[in-house]
């Protein structure tokens, strides 16, 4: 609790199915021990429904490029919803027309099943545009909360728990052939999901995807009282933020999750992770405080593979667990036993990790803060604020500018969570490369302040 209000004083501050791999080399089992979950749902689409941007400048020069407001009211076909119509809403919302909006008055709303989305353009948000006055409880009670089988839905502003399986499953339907695209997830509150957070993956017969989604300005948190009830049925713990199979084109930022892990039980999926063919995946400016797992790009050696029409590399042969995709000014921190690697990179080709803060040094269990692993993982690793980088299984990467093994003196206040550099962290300013896609640093400031970028997900600003 203590590190949660620390963790709000500085967002106010700063304004907001793979088999497991055999290769016996010995660190190989810090991330093995849960790769069977792989696909263990990757095309599952049944769920309880048995009732039929742009980066600106920061400050005096323009809009605040991180800040997070709320989403324009909702024109057209409206659907209020209160107390009084809970019971019905499973049904209104299976056989709402396309375009229709449900609006939320505040309250608590114990779901009675899960609200199957079928047709396209439907939205979900509280009246008020403020996710604390609208909480949709599944009391661990209803599998998921939202099972979404259609194109352009949003759900936005409420606070979603306590689901046996997803808050939120997106995954086209069984027979279908047309991508599900343009998922929008954006100011969500998510707490205490048994399974994964939100969940994407392809319908069973692979063909069609969930492709070009966002998710932005959310909170993710497992609790101290929802930790025992994550599912343990799999790997011991099988939780996770956002988990995505052979999806391409999703943009994940200016998110929050917090201890996402189990004590004990078994490790934590990623905060975020996009696997199995998933390709050009953008993961920037979000903060991720003491999960077991920060950032994946892949998982296994091997696993499920999409075919894309323009085939990104020809020449490579066998599996790509993750095509391109880009990691950039993220922090990592955790301080407990349970944390493993803050950023995974295994399989993933074309891959660009920059600018990244990982601060771990009192997680005992440790082994890594930018890992990348496996034959046909081709990376490029530059300006990153680090403990360690390791690399495995005859992987490639360009690797440079990064600084490993740092300290709590380079930052304002690494107790308090607060990574912006000092003036005497002269091993970190000035000291970056200028790479293109660089992005804003996470307080949105651009990466001209010095004569060279810094190291790090902050740039120093004097």
């Amino acid at each position: 609790m203590l590190r949660f209000l620390i963790l709000l004083a500085i967002l106010t501050f700063a304004a907001c199915s793979s088999d497991p791999d055999p290769d016996p080399d010995p660190d190989a089992g810090h991330t093995d021990t849960n790769a069977v979950n792989a696909d263990s749902d990757a095309g599952d689409t049944t769920e309880d429904v048995s009732d039929d941007s742009d980066a600106g400048d920061n400050g005096e020069n323009g809009p605040d490029p991180l800040a997070c407001p709320t989403l324009p009211e909702p024109t057209g076909q409206i659907v209020e919803v209160t107390q009084a119509n809970l019971a019905d809403l499973p049904h209104l919302v299976r056989t709402a027309d396309p375009d229709t909006h449900f609006v939320f008055a505040p309250g608590t709303y114990d779901l009675p099943n899960t609200l199957h989305v079928r047709s396209p353009g439907l939205s979900f948000r509280s009246s008020t545009g403020d996710a604390e006055d609208v909480v949709l409880d599944g009391r661990y009670e209803v599998n998921s909360l939202f099972l979404v089988n259609a194109s352009d839905v949003t759900i936005a502003h409420l606070t979603l728990t306590r689901a046996n399986h997803h808050a939120v499953h997106i995954s086209p339907g069984g027979e279908a052939t047309e991508d599900v695209v343009g998922s929008d997830l954006y100011g969500l509150r998510i707490l205490d999901i048994a399974q994964q957070f939100v969940k994407v993956n392809s319908n069973g017969a692979r063909t069609a995807f969930v492709d070009d989604g966002r998710l932005e300005c959310s909170y993710f948190e497992l609790t101290d009282e929802g930790r025992p009830q994550v599912d343990p049925t799999a790997t011991g713990c099988y939780t996770g933020g956002i988990d995505a199979h052979s999806s391409r084109g999703w943009l994940v930022r200016n998110n929050d999750f917090i201890d996402i892990y189990c004590d004990g039980a078994g490790l934590a999926e990623h905060a975020v992770h996009f696997w199995s063919a998933s390709r050009d995946t953008l993961v920037e400016n979000n903060r991720i405080i003491g999960c077991a797992r920060g950032v994946g790009f892949g998982l296994s050696q091997s696993g499920n593979e999409r075919d894309y029409a323009d085939d990104p590399y020809p020449d490579v042969e066998g599996y790509i667990g993750h095509y391109d995709g880009l990691i950039r000014n993220n922090i990592i921190y955790a301080d407990h036993e349970w944390y493993d690697t803050g950023i995974e990179l295994a399989q993933a080709r074309g891959a660009r990790v920059y600018h990244n803060t990982i601060y771990t040094p009192d997680a005992t269990g440790a082994f890594s803060s930018i890992d990348y692993r496996f034959p046909n993982t081709n990376a490029v690793i530059r300006n990153n604020l680090t403990d360690r980088i390791s690399v495995r299984n005859d992987a490639t990467a360009t690797v440079d500018h990064n600084l490993e093994d740092i300290g709590p003196d380079l930052f304002v206040d690494a107790a308090a969570l607060n990574f912006r550099l000092v003036a005497s962290a002269t091993d970190a300013i000035d000291q970056g490369i200028t790479v293109d896609d660089a992005g804003i640093d996470i307080d949105g400031n651009p990466r001209t302040a010095g004569e060279a970028p810094d190291i790090g997900a902050h740039e120093f600003v004097d």
